[in-house]
C-alpha cells in the first residue's frame, strides 16, 4: 500500500538477537547448523587461456619500476623461441 513502511530489523530478525540467541535456538529445537565454508582465496586466471592462476611476483607504485628490479631483469636469459 502506499506509504507502507517494512521494518526489517526488529525482533528475532534483528542482528542483535541473532548474535545472541540463534545458537541457544537451533539447540532447544535440535537443528544442527550448517558450518560456513572459509571462502576460498582469490586466484586470478589468466587472460589470454583462462586456465591458469596468475601469480604475483611483484608490484610497483605510479612511478614505474624500481631500478633494482630493471638491472635484475636484465640478467635473465631471454627465451629461445
Amino acid at each position: 500500500p502506499k506509504r507502507f513502511v517494512k521494518i526489517r530489523h526488529y525482533g528475532f530478525l534483528s542482528s542483535t538477537w541473532k548474535r545472541i540467541k540463534l545458537k541457544n535456538l537451533q539447540q532447544k529445537l535440535g537443528i544442527q547448523p550448517k558450518e560456513k565454508l572459509p571462502p576460498k582465496a582469490f586466484q586470478p586466471k589468466c587472460s589470454c587461456c583462462k586456465v591458469g592462476n596468475l601469480v604475483t611476483i611483484a608490484t610497483f607504485d605510479l612511478r614505474g619500476p624500481p631500478s633494482w628490479f630493471l638491472e635484475m631483469s636484465r640478467n635473465f636469459e631471454k627465451p629461445k623461441i
